[in-house]
């Protein structure tokens, strides 16, 4: 009998029989919004980000100040004549000598209520040292600007009807985040990597993003109002008709007008020792390395026979890269030698992948049957027995992904089940030391921030912030400085 066709493993963010549920409101975000999914999360480097402010609010300022000296202009002969009737209605009054009224001795008791007035006019004058910017001033600069100290980072969603890149600012004191400015992307987004260069003069903030409609799109972050992308890598599309106007080597014209990949790009991972090369894996299977600067593919790497789910370069050796996909085998490659990938397998199909940032020649993988696999590389690449250095089922549906810290041995997983757990990995040996319902549905993604390394930011129905320095048990496990646990 024939069979049918091949089950098709849903994507990340791909609702799993999870009905959709309404999103936390954010400052700067009236009213609550559904998000089907925040399919990824990436942080900005601290200080990377300087928004522009939008053209036409920069004319708005220029007529207001111009308004302004107009106003001030007019408001010098209107105070002269305002003075003048003043002196000719005060004519006459000067023998009920009102200079010294208030050194009259009937009218004390009286004047004590106007003393009050006066000693609250000397205090209001006074500026307020715990409040910043200008009190009387009715600019948006304050939101708009991003100071150097603030912690950002991007996030990737969908919507009932629109799908958008949003950057968030997370105000550490107040323990709350809001969306700063957002892009309204043309498909559905799948990952995400903050890129430091697109191929312009200058360095800058980009934020490069793997749609489901086979493309790689490059936003510049400084903009708050761009109209469509800086770059999208790879080659133009053939369409019938005429080619549009501007739209050339890739710079602007959309994203549906380029395609990266024959598949949906599922993983994005940038060059921490050159910004400019970004590698990505797709649905179709392969493997392929850019630059980004000329938006060239440098090559296309086909070790894989499924869904490519993650890759990831060495933190220390610029030229290895790391992979995972859902023919459940992790790969191993140095990119200067294309036919010679070490793979392994995996306990099932991969979600996600990491080096380990403590042990150089390890690394890690979650699958989608909740377990999580640490790796020998030196073992794998030798072909060698023992290459799994310890298994863990952390989750019992799919664990999405798993994160190390700068805190030595411990580790964070998150899964479908909507859960975030902290495990301790002493000795080879993992143990479960916390495990938190983040409140947000399943659990799509999850990274720490390099510049408060206790701090957690994961992706569900809506962005969630977890500071594990705030749980006074995982203070007392790891050593973590404590601060004041947030309501």
């Amino acid at each position: 009998a024939p069979q049918g066709p091949p089950r098709r493993q849903p994507l990340r963010g791909e609702p799993r029989d999870q009905p959709p549920a309404p999103a936390r409101n954010t400052r700067g975000r009236p009213g609550a919004m559904e998000k089907a999914a925040v399919t990824a999360v990436c942080w900005v480097p601290k200080g990377r980000l300087t928004v522009r402010r939008p053209e036409a609010m920069v004319e708005d300022d220029d007529e207001m100040k111009a308004l302004a000296g107009a106003a001030s202009a007019s408001g010098s002969s209107s105070l002269k004549r305002a003075q003048e009737t003043a002196s000719a209605v005060t004519a006459g009054l000067e023998e009920f000598d009102l200079e010294n009224y208030d050194e009259d001795e009937d009218n004390q008791d009286g004047m004590q209520f106007f003393s009050v007035f006066k000693g609250d006019g000397e205090l209001a004058k006074e500026r307020d040292p715990n409040m910043a910017g200008d009190p009387d001033s009715e600019s948006e600069d304050d939101f708009d600007e991003v100071k150097p100290e603030d912690k950002v980072f991007l996030a990737v969603s969908c919507e009932e009807d629109s799908c958008q890149l949003e950057v968030y600012v997370f105000d550490e004191e107040e323990n709350e985040m809001y969306v700063h400015h957002d892009v309204v992307l043309s498909a559905y987004p799948l990952c995400i990597e903050w890129l430091s260069s697109a191929g312009l003069e200058a360095e800058g903030s980009f934020g490069a993003i793997g749609l489901i409609d086979h493309s790689i799109q490059l936003w510049d972050l400084e903009d708050m109002e761009p109209l469509e992308p800086t770059r999208c890598l790879g080659k133009e599309r053939k369409t019938k008709g005429k080619k549009k106007k501007g739209v050339s080597a890739g710079l602007g014209g959309g994203g549906s007008g380029f395609k990266a990949h024959d598949g949906p790009v599922l993983c994005l991972h940038g060059n921490s020792f050159n910004r400019n090369v970004l590698a990505s894996g797709s649905a179709d299977e392969s493997v392929k390395v850019w630059d980004v600067n000329e938006n060239t593919l440098v090559h296309t790497y086909s070790h894989h026979d499924n869904k490519v789910q993650c890759v990831r370069w060495h933190p220390t050796e610029q030229s290895v890269l790391l992979s995972a996909a859902f023919d459940r085998r992790l790969g191993l490659l140095d990119v200067r030698q294309p036919n010679q990938a070490a793979m392994t397998e995996l306990p099932a199909e991969a979600e996600c992948a990491i080096w380990s940032r403590h042990s150089p020649f390890e690394c890690l993988a979650s699958v989608d049957n909740g377990g999580v696999a640490c790796f020998d590389v030196r073992k794998v690449v030798g072909k060698e027995n023992g290459q799994k250095l310890w298994t863990l089922m952390a989750h019992d549906v799919a664990c999405t992904s798993v994160q190390d810290c700068p805190t030595k041995n411990l580790l964070v997983t998150s899964g479908l089940d909507g859960c975030a757990k902290v495990w301790n990995i002493a000795n080879g040996k993992p143990s479960l030391c916390m495990s938190k319902d983040l409140k947000a549905g399943p659990i799509f993604t999850c990274h720490s921030c390099p510049d408060a390394p206790a701090l957690m930011c994961f992706g569900g129905k809506c962005p969630v912030m977890w500071d594990l320095s705030s749980e006074q048990l995982l203070v007392d496990a790891f050593g973590l400085p404590a601060v004041a646990a947030s309501a």
